[in-house]
């Protein structure tokens, strides 16, 4: 399995990496033990799948058919390295109903690998770190390595194609768990669920800082019923510091 983890120093692999999402969705998680990978046509930068598809095509002009629809066999869900900031609750829990989760990367892709219990997890199941770059690089990076990804058969190439962005989304410090169903059944859905043990695989819940304290006890509550014992907590993310200021006359 470690070969399955893209971009990674091996010292990362069993570090914290954070999902922000919505209440709802966390007690989904919870309530039926599943998690959904979604398909990248419906992530919000379109520009990632357009300018692959575009330079694959501007390479292969006659296999134009082949290539519009490289990705369509995959699936993912977006995690991040950054523990917490402004930004992160600002854009994920705008109307201050928002979670973090916390797990390692080990724990999530050993989630997806336990789920599909076959031999070619190796091929087609990957966790990797999202690298960013501008526009010229980017350019630069696919013209080197864009034909090599359509053609190497461990599964890595293709699942690089998913693993950039432009500078302006650098402050995800995104990680993507990620399938390929291709060699697996042709699916065609929007959506992936797998079977995941959250009691297992999440490590702490931690709510928006906004939130109103009572509503942060009655979420714990429900969560302590459906068994999870870990750490859940309030962000404090926004509590203001006691500065004590000494001065001498």
């Amino acid at each position: 399995m470690e070969k399955n983890f893209l971009n990674f120093k091996a010292e990362d692999i069993d570090r914290p990496i954070f999902r922000f999402l919505t209440v709802e969705r966390l007690f989904q998680i919870f309530k039926t033990h599943s998690n959904v990978l979604v398909s990248p046509k419906l992530w919000d930068d379109p520009f990632e799948n357009h300018i692959m598809t575009s330079f694959i095509q501007q390479k292969m002009e006659d296999e134009k058919d082949i290539c519009v629809g490289f990705r369509d066999n995959f699936y993912g869900q977006c995690w991040t390295q950054t523990r917490e900031s402004d930004a992160m609750w600002r854009i994920y829990s705008p109307k201050y109903n928002g979670a973090r989760i916390t797990t390692t990367p080990r724990k999530l892709l050993q989630s997806l690998f336990m789920d599909t219990g076959n031999d070619i997890n190796d091929y087609s199941c990957f966790l990797g770190k999202v690298n960013y770059y501008t526009t010229t690089k980017l350019r630069e990076h696919l013209d080197k390595n864009a034909l090599h990804w359509l053609i190497e058969p461990s599964g890595q190439g293709l699942t690089q194609s998913l693993l950039f962005k432009r500078i302006p989304f650098k402050h995800e410090n995104e990680v993507r768990l990620l399938i390929n169903t291709k060699f697996k059944t042709e699916r065609g859905e929007s959506l992936y669920p797998y079977r995941f043990n959250p009691l297992d695989i999440i490590d702490d819940v931690v709510f928006d800082p906004r939130i109103n304290y009572e509503e942060f006890q009655n979420y714990k509550t429900e969560l302590r019923k459906l068994h999870f014992k870990k750490r859940i907590v309030k962000s404090k993310l926004y509590d203001m510091p006691k500065f004590i200021i000494k001065t001498q006359f």
